[in-house]
């Protein structure tokens, strides 16, 4: 059946090339690029993918259903869709990955940032990001990966009042993106929020640091709420919360997380990836450095 799928798949993306470049719509020398961020190939990939994921449980098939919606926000080339099995459907939100392929920009293409793979995986292991699926295409730049993030029912930062946000869940926001170096994320009320009274981040930003990644001054910057993060509204209330508090909230989201043991889970999943795709894919890739500054950073907190 998979074999059947990628046949299948394979020649439509070819042939859909074919009929662009007989159009001029594109050149050969564009054409990798150009069918990375495309619509109809995004839409095929993932439908391979969902459809494969459902044949591995054991489903029929012919119950498989998948239907896509414009994606209502983000730079990032993306969409919705309903994944159907036959007897329940769920959402997932489809993107390419940071720096990955725009519809007005495909000269900028950057390989995935390994980091962002890894991140995504971590929070998901701590109870702070959704289920995740990473979905790479059998044609293209050999550059690009779409994500795809299952519907948690998040409440976005940004709808949150002061009545129904809970203030350990956005102080753990904070104390988590400034461990895993996170930018556009806490500071940002449209990729994070609460799912019930617990803290929720559907995307983020990450950037390579010449100076390394471990955190030294994380408890002061933390009890202080320093300016590396530029907050306002319920953030800006919720890092005046006194020290006191916050060791505590910290100490227990520390016991909670299990930063250690999910550190090593998701870097051993994502070397899998890499390790699966050897030859396949095209990566930017200081992983490891990251994990041990990571460590180093939790060391740090650990101590206090």
């Amino acid at each position: 059946m998979r074999g059947q799928v990628r046949i299948l798949q394979a020649k439509a993306a070819l042939d859909f090339s074919d009929d662009l470049l007989c159009t001029k719509y594109i050149t050969d020398s564009k054409e990798p690029e150009y069918l990375d961020g495309n619509a109809e190939v995004i839409q095929d990939a993932v439908k391979e993918y969902f459809l494969i994921q459902h044949c591995k449980a054991g489903l029929d098939a012919d119950l498989f259903d998948i239907t896509f919606f414009p994606k209502k926000s983000g730079i990032q080339t993306g969409f919705t869709c309903n994944v159907n099995n036959g007897t329940q459907s769920v959402c997932y939100y489809i993107k390419t990955h940071q720096y990955g392929p725009t519809k007005d920009n495909i000269k900028s293409i950057k390989p995935p940032d390994i980091k962002e793979l890894f991140v995504y995986k971590i929070l998901h292991h701590i109870g702070i990001g959704p289920q995740v699926h990473f979905i790479i295409p059998s044609h293209g730049t050999k550059k690009t990966i779409y994500i795809a993030t299952k519907d948690c029912h998040l409440v976005l930062l940004s709808n949150l009042t002061k009545d129904t946000a809970n203030n350990n869940a956005l102080l753990q926001l904070d104390l988590i993106s400034r461990i895993l170096c996170l930018r556009d994320c806490a500071d940002n009320t449209s990729n994070c929020g609460q799912v019930g009274e617990k803290p929720m981040i559907v995307d983020f930003r990450i950037e390579n640091q010449s100076q390394g990644y471990a955190k030294l001054d994380i408890l002061d910057k933390f009890y202080k709420g320093n300016s590396e993060f530029h907050y306002s509204g319920l953030m800006e209330i919720a890092i005046k919360t006194p020290k006191a508090v916050k060791m505590d909230i910290m100490n227990k989201s520390l016991q909670e997380w299990k930063l250690l043991e999910n550190i090593e889970r998701a870097e051993s999943e994502i070397n899998g990836l890499i390790k699966r795709y050897d030859g396949k894919m095209k990566f930017e890739n200081d992983l490891q450095r990251y994990v041990q500054d990571l460590k180093t950073t939790v060391a740090v907190l650990m101590k206090s």
